[in-house]
C-alpha cells in the first residue's frame, strides 16, 4: 500500500509541517491582530453602552418620580378647586333660592291666590 510506504513518510510529514506552520504564522501575524482589535473595540463599545444605559435608567426613574409627584400635586389641586367650586355654587344656589322665594315667588303666589279666589267665587255665585 502506498500510503504506508516508509519512503514517503518524511516527504508527507515535511510538507504537512511546512504548510501548517506557514498557515499558522500568516494567521498569527495578519488575522489574529485584526480579530483582537475588533474584539477590544466591541468590548469598549459594550462597556460604554452599558454605562450610558445605566445613566438613562437613572434619568428615567427620576423623570418618572417627578412626573408622578407633579401628577399627584395637580390632582390634589384640581380636587380642592372642585370641592371649593361646588361648595360656592351650592351656597349661591341656596341663597338665590331664598331670595327668589322671598321676593318674586311671594308676589306671584299672592297674585295667583287672588285670581284663584275670584275664579272660585264666580263659580259659587253663578
Amino acid at each position: 500500500m502506498p500510503q504506508f510506504d516508509k519512503i514517503t513518510f518524511f516527504n508527507q510529514i515535511f510538507w504537512l509541517l511546512l504548510i501548517f506552520s506557514s498557515f499558522y504564522f500568516v494567521l498569527l501575524k495578519n488575522f489574529l491582530p485584526k480579530i483582537s482589535s475588533v474584539l477590544k473595540a466591541r468590548n469598549k463599545k459594550l462597556l460604554k453602552s452599558n454605562s450610558l444605559s445605566s445613566q438613562l435608567k437613572t434619568e428615567e426613574l427620576s423623570v418618572l418620580n417627578s412626573a408622578s409627584s407633579v401628577f399627584t400635586e395637580t390632582a390634589s389641586l384640581c380636587r380642592a378647586n372642585l370641592v371649593k367650586g361646588t361648595g360656592q355654587s351650592n351656597h349661591w344656589l341656596v341663597s338665590s333660592n331664598h331670595e327668589l322665594n322671598a321676593s318674586d315667588l311671594k308676589n306671584s303666589q299672592s297674585a295667583y291666590l287672588k285670581c284663584f279666589g275670584s275664579i272660585s267665587a264666580r263659580k259659587f255665585t253663578v
